[in-house]
């Protein structure tokens, strides 16, 4: 390692050793907003359900760099995503549930679940600049009222890069959170596209625009 990026580490280190650990929240506000989408949309209403372990599910772990230990509330996180993306695209919307006593009621039952997540934190320019970085892996599966399953897959993000932040590590928290849920997020769009061209969905056609 040269001498620059050992005095970014090591300053970078020192920055953050005040606030090297932080909890993180769901904010519905950093969930994207992509209303429909061209092909068509899911008649009827989704069901995401989820157990409670499911929603319990919390990672604690550091940075893959920087020692940041986050707090990260994935399970809450993964089914309020779900909950938004398959609303966003059902004519009336979805409901989020631990139980499957009523889904007959559904048009498509939904289970996403978190197999796997990890942060990562890229430091340099004497430790002034970072670049966060988060990996969701999920499995989705699509589930027939009595809870059969009739489609699943896993989805993985791969190693989804933010962009570079000018600063005394100002706002890394935060960011690392955003892009969290807009990774998540655009797992469960993925998994929406496949219901619908798998045909596990009754469907709608709309105009593309």
């Amino acid at each position: 390692m040269n001498m620059i990026k050992i005095a970014a580490v090591v300053l970078a280190t020192v920055l953050l050793s005040a606030c090297a650990s932080h909890t993180m929240a769901y904010h519905p506000d950093y969930v994207p907003d992509r209303a429909g989408v061209s092909g068509g949309r899911i008649s009827g209403r989704v069901l995401v359900y989820t157990t409670r372990s499911d929603d319990a599910r919390v990672d604690t772990s550091g940075a893959d760099t920087g020692g940041i230990v986050l707090t990260t509330p994935i399970g809450a996180m993964t089914r309020e995503i779900a909950l938004k993306a398959f609303s966003q695209i059902a004519t009336d919307g979805a409901v989020a549930s631990n139980d499957l006593t009523d889904a007959g009621r559904y048009s498509v039952i939904v289970r996403p679940e978190s197999l796997a997540y990890k942060h990562g934190l890229d430091v340099s320019g004497l430790g002034f600049a970072f670049a966060t970085d988060v990996q969701c892996q999920m499995r989705i599966s699509i589930l027939d009222p009595s809870g059969r399953t009739l489609f699943e897959r896993v989805y993985d993000s791969g190693v989804v890069s933010g962009k570079t932040q000018v600063g005394i590590a100002t706002g890394v928290f935060d960011k690392t959170n955003k892009l969290a849920h807009e990774t998540i997020y655009d797992l469960m769009r993925r998994a929406a596209d496949d219901v619908l061209v798998i045909g596990l969905a009754p469907q709608r056609q709309v105009a593309a625009h």
